[in-house]
Order: structure tokens, then C-alpha cells, then sequence
């Protein structure tokens, strides 16, 4: 019976390490992963045009009217949850200047609950439009 004993315990050592793995790479699967909220975003370059502080819904809404290459007329917005909190909106709005020339890294409106694309990063000063 020592034999059956000790074989049943060296057995139960094995399984227990088995059902343990087993838990763990369950636990590891099922637990969300902080997913990078960036993985929509693309980088314009633009021309300000005009920048404004809009009330829309009874909140200020910092917006920049801007232009492409083309002549293209578009209207972003800088939002502090696309910033994540690294920068404050108005630090950000009062550097970007009338008639300069930036490239932003932007990202959809829906993403940040925004009313316009919005400006998620990479804000840059250029010497004008690159070339294509």
C-alpha cells in the first residue's frame, strides 16, 4: 500500500501542476489588454486658417480651420481625451498659429466622441507642404 501511496501522490503533484497551468493560461486569455487607442489614426499636413473656441452642447470646443495642398477646407478639433491628459487643450490650442504650417497626427471623431477629426499627437511646425 506504501507503494500506491507514494505513486498516488507523485501522480497528484503532476495533475495539480497541470490544472494550475491550465488556470493560468485561462486567467491570461480572458483578462482585457489595454489596446493601443491610436491604431486609427493618419498624419495630415495642413494650413491654419483659423482657429476658434466654438460652444456647442453648453461646452468649449477647441477647433482649427485649416487647408491642404489642394485647397481643401477641413475643421479639426484638439480634445483632451485624444490628448490622454499628457497635454492640456489650450497649451496645445495657443501654440498652433494663424497661417503656419503643421503636420498633425489626427484620428476619427467617433473614436474620442469629438464633434470633428481630431488632433490625437504629433503636433509639428513645417516650412510648408512636403513633396509628394
Amino acid at each position: 500500500m506504501n507503494a500506491e501511496g507514494g505513486f498516488f501522490k507523485a501522480g497528484m503533484k503532476y495533475i495539480l501542476a497541470g490544472v494550475a497551468l491550465i488556470l493560468i493560461v485561462v486567467v491570461i486569455s480572458v483578462i482585457p489588454r489595454r489596446e493601443d487607442s491610436h491604431d486609427d489614426t493618419w498624419m495630415v499636413e495642413i494650413r491654419v486658417v483659423e482657429k476658434a473656441i466654438s460652444q456647442i452642447g453648453g461646452e468649449d470646443v477647441y477647433v482649427i480651420r485649416a487647408e491642404d495642398r489642394e485647397g481643401r477646407e477641413a475643421i479639426y478639433e484638439i480634445n483632451k481625451k485624444a490628448l490622454n491628459e499628457r497635454l492640456e487643450v489650450e497649451g496645445v490650442y495657443n501654440e498652433i498659429k494663424e497661417g503656419k504650417y503643421y503636420k498633425f497626427k489626427m484620428a476619427d471623431r467617433d473614436e474620442y466622441d469629438s464633434h470633428y477629426p481630431v488632433v490625437c499627437g504629433a503636433v509639428s511646425l513645417i516650412e510648408g507642404f512636403s513633396q509628394q
